[in-house]
């Protein structure tokens, strides 16, 4: 097969412009060495248009412009690697692809949606040292959460709780009440390891049925 496909030339110019299939054989910053049929070693650089980065084995179309000239790789024809590759962008930017898993490296990545984003994957991971959340409205529906805290603050307005069963374990709790405290159960049981103490300007104790106080020793006044 003839490697060299198109040769142009520029009208007023002796030298002209021609493409040609390599193989790329190696790579030293961004120049990649590249290997012809006719068993020419050249070098190259790679066009803007080219977005697939080439690798070693990888078979490519190569613009050569003259002696004073250098060569661009225009396209990645085959890549020696089936299955990966990696896109590379201005700025920094590339996504890479291995065995069907996408990777994206950027310095920020922003998603902009007149309507609706949705992730739908059997898991979704996040990790990062901030993270923030603004919602009008947020619903979430969860089976089953584990969650481990460090610190916890929460500020609302109103809070509703609907729970069918309810377990807190704390070494210490404390709770501040500026108006109002009411408490509406069928059964209410404490067990208190040591000592219960209870103080109020006022205190009432009504019950329509019996009211037993037992204790080794009673003081009242």
């Amino acid at each position: 097969m003839n490697p060299a496909l198109v040769s142009i030339t520029r009208p007023g110019s002796d030298q002209a412009v021609s493409m040609t299939y390599a193989t790329v054989t190696g790579r030293a910053g961004q120049w990649y060495f590249l290997q012809t049929a006719d068993v020419v070693s050249t070098r190259a650089l790679r066009a803007d248009s080219c977005l697939i980065d080439p690798d070693c084995g990888d078979r490519v179309l190569v613009c050569t412009g003259g002696s004073h000239t250098a060569s661009y790789i225009l396209a990645v024809l085959s890549g020696a690697v089936q299955g990966a590759a990696a896109i590379v962008l201005p700025g920094e930017v590339s996504l890479h692809t291995d065995d069907g898993v996408l990777r994206v490296e950027a310095d920020q990545i922003d998603m902009h949606a007149r309507r609706r984003v949705e992730l739908d994957a059997p898991e979704i991971g996040m990790s990062g040292l901030r993270g923030e959340f603004k919602f009008a409205r947020f619903d979430a529906t969860v089976q089953q959460l584990q969650a481990s805290l460090g610190s916890v603050r929460t500020l609302a307005h109103t809070m509703t709780n609907t729970v069918g069963r309810l377990i807190l374990r704390a070494r210490d709790s404390l709770r501040w009440v500026e108006d109002t405290d009411e408490t509406r159960a069928g059964r209410i049981r404490m067990h208190v390891d040591e000592r219960f103490h209870m103080s109020a300007r006022h205190a009432t104790v009504l019950a329509e049925g019996q009211v037993k106080i037992d204790a080794s020793k009673i003081d009242l006044g």
